[in-house]
């Protein structure tokens, strides 16, 4: 279970509210005086006490968080901020403990500290619901890891150069200001503003997909293996011919039978076809019961208390019938899909049938071809239906036909275990303990990877992950600049307004709320 969120803004105002109390007993600036003078005993240290209580409160819950990241993300901007508030509590009570006096420690005071700290649990607050809730992908994580160091590198050499050079509570504090003026994960926040705007354009244009991250395999996919009907063609399936091969059945007769089986398949492509086929020839579906769907090649049923069955070619040769192969040579050459009428003993008839290209095979073709993809076809269509996808496609690397149903998910399971693979189908047949990435076209119900209202649609997920690509390149490296700038100017800040110093650490936060208070409106809108 993840972790709760940290209340940020409550914590800010309890730090607010110490803020005021203490400024009410404690001079709020190093040398003015109190607004309250009082006579208790240890005032002073009991407000330490108290801000070091809750200096080590938000640490833990912080550290908490962070740990939780650490295993989650791999990658946390949480230590900064919680190393910058600690030393920030440590310098105060260390200017209090040696009575430091001057203009260079003014607003080193509780006070300011309070302030600073509600200042600084703000900034956090504005954007931990988007920090938690971002997928990072490695890109991301390399920029904020990279973030880090930087920060962390910097944070020494203020401490180091301002520690040696002048005193050890400059150094301190100006260590403190480069710890909390930024977050790493800024540059996260704004690049997957930019990855979500793509990613819900392509939702709207009919693509959706179970995880953002798949997307981004695309461009090492070599390989598209992918069913040929309803994908590649139409669903629009033209009924050829329906031939009595046995002389006590006329070819009325098998259209009839054929009818009457097929009217039990809805979902078979042939179905609808072989229908409106009959209808015009005045011949009505014989009345046909216990079916029995064999995917991928046909339907058996009882008509007159006999068994009978309409099978791809394929699965009739498989199962033993006897078939003139040099008749189904020619149905083949001349393009036809071929399925047979069988009884329980022998063929009975034979149907011829086709269906047409898809409309946008061409531009597909093309894409394939540009995209440098090898597009693979087992089907169980004869060798001449899948005849015109060779001559078209280029892109087309192999094509496996007469194929039964077992030798089909065989040949297919065979091309998806290798790597780098995409399997498009419109079926039930989705491959299992696979890292292949699965495209459902116009099978909402099917628990693929991807789903697409069109093959089309393809080009368009290829579009959106060049576009993040270029989001991850482009963006990441935009919005880091202004943090690395922020980050040299607070570890170079001493030489600027020296010797105003001490105001380091709270122009810090301010600037961080600023930053997130931006960075917000734009990721929530």
């Amino acid at each position: 279970m993840p972790i709760r969120q940290i209340r940020y803004y409550q914590y800010a105002i309890v730090m607010l509210v110490l803020a005021v109390l203490s400024a009410v007993f404690l001079p709020t600036l190093v040398g003015s005086s109190a607004l309250m003078s009082t006579h208790i005993k240890n005032m002073t240290m009991t407000i330490f006490g108290v801000a070091a209580v809750m200096v080590v409160y938000m640490d833990d819950r912080m550290i908490k968080q962070a740990l939780y990241q650490q295993k989650q993300l791999l990658v946390v901007t949480l230590w900064l901020p919680i190393l910058g508030q600690t030393i920030w509590y440590f310098v105060v009570l260390w200017i209090y403990l040696t009575n430091a006096t001057g203009h260079t420690v003014t607003t080193m005071t509780l006070p300011i500290l309070f302030i600073g700290m509600a200042l600084l649990l703000v900034s956090m607050g504005l954007l931990q619901k988007e920090t938690l809730s971002i997928i990072l992908n490695a890109p991301m994580k390399r920029t904020a890891h990279r973030l880090n160091v930087a920060t962390m590198f910097l944070s020494l050499y203020a401490l180091l150069f301002f520690g040696l050079t002048t005193n050890w509570i400059y150094g301190l504090t100006t260590m403190v200001s480069v710890l909390i003026i930024t977050d790493a994960n800024w540059p996260a926040l704004w690049s997957g503003w930019h990855r979500e705007q793509s990613l819900e354009k392509l939702a709207t244009n009919g693509v959706n997909f179970k995880n953002a991250r798949v997307i981004e395999r695309l461009p090492q996919v070599t390989t598209i293996v992918t069913e040929k009907s309803g994908i590649l063609t139409d669903n629009h399936i033209t009924v050829h011919s329906i031939l009595s091969l046995d002389k006590r059945y006329s070819d009325f007769d098998v259209l009839g039978i054929a009818t009457g089986l097929l009217s039990m398949d809805e979902a078979s492509a042939l179905s609808k076809s072989i229908l409106q086929y009959a209808e015009s020839h005045g011949v009505f579906p014989s009345t046909a019961s216990e079916p029995e769907i064999i995917e991928g090649a046909g339907v058996k049923g009882v008509i007159l208390n006999e068994r009978f069955a309409i099978l791809s070619a394929a699965e009739v040769l498989a199962e033993g019938y006897n078939v003139d192969l040099n008749a189904l040579e020619t149905y083949k050459m001349l393009g036809n899909s071929v399925s047979y009428v069988v009884d329980s003993l022998q063929v009975i008839g034979v149907i011829t049938f086709g269906d047409t290209l898809n409309k946008s095979l061409l531009s597909l073709d093309h894409f394939f071809t540009q995209r440098h993809l090898d597009v693979k076809i087992a089907s169980g269509d004869t060798i001449g239906a899948t005849m015109q996808l060779t001559n078209i496609m280029t892109s087309l690397d192999e094509v496996q036909s007469d194929l039964t149903p077992m030798a089909k998910k065989t040949q297919q399971e065979q091309w998806t275990s290798k790597d780098n693979t995409m399997f498009v189908t419109n079926q039930d047949n989705l491959p299992v303990e696979v890292d292949t990435i699965t495209v459902a076209v116009n099978r909402p119900d099917i628990n693929a990877d991807i789903h697409v209202a069109n093959v089309s649609d393809l080009e368009k997920l290829w579009a959106t992950a060049d576009r993040l690509i270029q989001i991850d390149k482009r963006m990441l490296s935009f919005a880091s600049l202004p943090v690395i700038i922020f980050l040299l100017l607070a570890a170079g800040l001493g030489i600027f307004i020296s010797p105003w110093l001490y105001v380091a650490p709270i122009f810090a936060v301010i600037i961080r709320c600023i930053m997130s208070y931006i960075l917000r409106l734009r990721v929530k809108h």
